[in-house]
């Protein structure tokens, strides 16, 4: 009875059992979700910053600091040509004079009634003269008998010069009316080789000599009460060979043209006039090619002394009117004199110019030239500016010949030749040496000149002065002014390119601020997408230029001659456009010409260029990312001077004096830094140009990986310790503020970055890395509860065969002992179930024998398990 009651507590304990082994099943112990992660898997924040970052923020700090000591200098530089061009060339001075003279030349009139001397002698003047005539009694008495009988009637004759000169004579020395008359000759009347030499005889002489109506009314070479005539007047002319071969026709209308053509060859032969004349003295040089011209053949001139009366200078003007000294030969007349302005301080040389052209036309120009010479008592302290500059071209060739010799001997000649700045250098100072070279024989000749002026005689002349010698000499005062006045103007060339040059310097400091050398780089970028853009449109400006000339050139000035057609192509496309006298001359044709210009050059091609310049600098600035402007780099300027003050404090109250004044806290960084990073030749190079050289190095880098660099493929991303700093040479306080500083401007770009196409791919890939990562853990953490469950199972299954076993063995006793019991058989238990049992037994055992054999064959081992699912 009691081992029946111990089956029943069995099969209930199974029961029970079976009960919470189902409810283990159920309950798969599955772990609770994992939280998501708050932070941005793409801006991940790291602790410190790089090696390359650091190198790229001491990189870009060293060039500032070398693009200041270098504005420094070029400022100097510009400062001193800028006093030496504005205030050593005398433009003002040079400007008012060449005005105020200019103004006198073309003011003056010219007429008999100025200089006071007769238009023609005797012989060109034509007579007044009467003749009588009778039809009957003979011949009247006289030509001027008026009996009745005789018919006078008068008329004009011209008569041999004695008979002339003694009809003068005999009427007290009047010359007959209107003999003398001519029209007011102004400087815009002169028109002819004649009227240049009245004009000269009868306007400009008298004036210069002080003289008006044959009355001395100033100091003779005395112009507008300042300017003294220094010797006299010159006036020379280029004269050529005459020829018919010279005509640029053909044979037969050259003949039927009968008149001789100017050659390109000069004439080296003397045309003295016939010799029955009175020749005056300073006529007779006139016709003969000149004694001082350098310029070589062709050239012949006429003098007129100052120092000598009036009269002289009339009569051989006079002289050179009346036997054609210019003719058909020449080609051009220079009136020339060279004047002293004591107040100014300035020799001023007037070169009044006739050019005679192919044409037909005379040319006129009036130029007055001031050149003034070095003060007798100038000192060290009035040539300072020079004396600056001059030391500034010294220290930049002594750094250049410096750099030279250290490159030389570590074999590294090549960096320097690549380097576009150093020619600049060079072309620098080549420019200088000739502005030099040019000033030193300025002052040389003007000296020279300055002597040659003091030893001529003024007026009286001695009577043993040689008049050709005295002549010659200030002749030659003349030539050399304007040899002078040729070496300002290469002076002015190179003081022009010298500035141009110290312009192109600046370009250079830039290169140490962002932006700026962003600016360079989109120029420096699309040069060649602009000079290709440049030959287009030079070939469609040609083509309009052309076509205006054919179509306007005939009657419109401006569309003359090519250069000129140039500047007004180019003016109308800046807008200034005189439509109306195009109109004028072709209606249909301007319009044409007018509205194709404005689409073409207007609309298309400077829009054009504008769109390569938009293009290429927002590329450049997208590829160097967000930069700081100049108020930022001085703010970071002034932070870091003052810590440089405190860390030479500490120098000082340490006693490292000399380290105090002269150590440098980030020596041997940079190099440290760039042997840590390997970086290759190519970022090296890239650091030498510009401060942005090392970014845009490190961008490309980035671009060319998908994902973000690691430091196991690249040393130069992986962080940089303050150790390290320290072990470059830099003390612990240096590497602290350093990193602090390079922290902070990491996270300023940081802060101010663009996401690109390529970050954007960065971003997504990201993404699936940290979704790739947070999938394991969640697989991670179901295998661990998978294999706790199982443990809990097989423990459950275990004390579940156990019970089983029990109530088995169970049921066996009771088969074999039997069960005692008062109460009858119930219905199916007469023996049935013993029947039964038996194989009921048997199945479970081997039931039993075949889990058995599963667990031993290792089912629940965490080897079976199959793997997570990873990606």
């Amino acid at each position: 009875m009691a081992e029946d009651d111990d089956g029943d507590d069995d099969l209930a304990a199974l029961a029970a059992d079976g009960a919470d082994d189902g409810d283990d099943a159920v309950d798969v112990g599955l772990p609770d979700p994992l939280p998501l992660e708050e932070d941005n898997p793409v801006e991940e924040v790291k602790m410190g910053v790089t090696r390359l970052q650091m190198l790229e923020y001491m990189v870009g700090r060293q060039w500032w600091r070398t693009s200041q000591q270098r504005i420094v200098f070029t400022t100097l530089m510009w400062a001193t040509i800028f006093y030496i061009v504005v205030y050593r060339s005398e433009v003002p001075a040079a400007y008012s004079v060449q005005t105020a003279l200019t103004t006198y030349v073309q003011t003056l009139v010219a007429h008999p009634g100025v200089s006071g001397t007769q238009l023609r002698t005797p012989g060109e003047s034509s007579m007044s003269c009467r003749c009588g005539c009778r039809h009957v009694g003979g011949f009247p008495e006289t030509s001027c008998s008026l009996d009745g009988q005789t018919e006078p009637f008068n008329f004009y004759a011209r008569f041999p010069e004695a008979l002339s000169e003694a009809l003068v004579a005999n009427n007290g020395g009047a010359f007959p009316p209107q003999s003398q008359e001519m029209a007011p000759m102004s400087w815009d009347s002169i028109s002819t080789l004649e009227d240049v030499m009245m004009w000269v005889e009868f306007g400009f002489l008298p004036d210069v000599w002080g003289t008006v109506a044959a009355k001395v009314i100033r100091r003779p070479g005395l112009v507008l009460g300042r300017n003294l005539v220094i010797g006299g007047v010159r006036l020379r002319q280029t004269r050529a060979k005459l020829g018919a071969a010279a005509c640029e026709l053909k044979d037969g209308v050259s003949k039927w043209y009968q008149i001789e053509c100017r050659s390109d060859e000069f004439s080296d032969a003397s045309f003295a006039p016939s010799a029955n004349t009175e020749v005056p003295e300073t006529a007779t040089e006139a016709f003969s090619p000149s004694r001082v011209a350098s310029s070589g053949l062709g050239i012949y001139d006429a003098l007129f002394d100052v120092e000598r009366p009036l009269k002289t200078a009339l009569d051989t003007a006079a002289y050179l009117r009346r036997h054609r000294w210019l003719s058909d030969a020449t080609k051009s007349l220079q009136l020339q004199t060279l004047m002293l302005n004591a107040e100014g301080g300035t020799f001023v040389r007037i070169d009044i110019s006739f050019e005679f052209g192919a044409d037909g036309k005379l040319k006129r120009k009036v130029l007055a030239n001031a050149i003034k010479p070095q003060p007798a008592s100038a000192s060290a302290t009035d040539l300072l500016a020079e004396l600056i500059w001059l030391c500034l071209v010294i220290i930049l060739f002594l750094q250049e010949f410096y750099q030279i010799i250290t490159l030389a001997r570590a074999h590294e000649m090549h960096k320097y030749f690549r380097d576009f700045w150093n020619l600049l250098d060079w072309v620098s100072i080549i420019i200088g040496i000739a502005i030099t070279v040019y000033t030193s024989m300025i002052d040389g000749q003007s000296s020279s000149l300055s002597k040659t002026v003091a030893d001529l005689p003024r007026a009286p002349l001695p009577t043993g002065v040689d008049g050709q010698q005295y002549r010659d000499l200030w002749s030659k005062g003349i030539d050399d002014a304007s040899f002078i006045y040729t070496l300002q103007a290469y002076l002015n060339l190179c003081l022009f390119w010298y500035s141009s040059v110290v312009t192109l310097r600046y370009l250079r400091c830039s290169l140490g601020q962002a932006k700026l050398t962003l600016i360079q780089l989109t120029l420096q970028d699309g040069f060649w997408d602009v000079l290709h853009f440049f030959l287009m449109f030079l070939v469609f400006l040609i083509n309009f230029v052309v076509g205006g000339k054919a179509l306007f050139g005939t009657e419109l000035k401006e569309w003359s001659t090519i250069p000129e057609a140039i500047s007004t192509a180019l003016m109308i496309q800046m807008g200034s456009a005189r439509f109306d006298e195009m109109y004028e001359v072709a209606p249909v044709n301007s319009h044409i010409w007018y509205w194709l210009f404005l689409l073409i050059m207007v609309f298309l091609m400077l829009n054009l260029l504008l769109v390569i310049i938009i293009e290429y600098f927002g590329t450049t600035r997208a590829s160097a990312g967000e930069t700081q402007g100049i108020p930022a780099d001085i703010k970071a300027t002034w932070k870091d001077f003052m810590w440089r003050l405190d860390w030479r404090r500490d120098l000082f109250s340490e006693g490292e004096y000399w380290a105090c004044f002269t150590g440098d806290p980030y020596a041997d960084l940079i190099e440290g830094l760039a042997a840590n990073a390997k970086i290759d030749e190519n970022m090296e190079r890239a650091a030498e140009r510009h401060c942005l050289g090392l970014r845009l190095g490190r961008k490309q880098m980035e671009d060319l990986s998908i994902e973000a660099l690691s430091e196991k493929d690249n040393p130069g991303v992986g962080i940089v310790k303050s150790l390290e700093l320290r072990k470059m040479g830099c003390d612990a306080l240096t590497a602290e503020h350093l990193l602090d500083e390079c922290r902070n401007w990491v996270n300023s770009e940081k802060s101010t970055s663009h996401l690109s196409q390529l970050n954007q791919v960065r971003t997504f890939v990201g993404l699936l890395r940290h979704s790739k990562e947070v999938l394991d853990k969640h697989c991670s953490r179901l295998e661990e509860g998978y294999v706790d469950d199982q443990d809990e199972l097989e423990e459950s299954l275990e004390r579940l065969e156990g019970s089983v076993e029990f109530t088995f063995d169970g049921f066996v006793e009771l088969t074999e002992q039997g069960i005692d019991s008062l109460a009858p058989a119930a219905l199916g238990q007469g023996g049935e179930m013993k029947e039964k049992l038996a194989p009921m037994l048997e199945e479970f055992r081997s039931t039993r024998n075949a889990s058995t054999g599963l667990r031993s064959a290792g089912f629940g081992n965490d080897n079976s398990m199959p793997p997570a699912i990873g990606y």
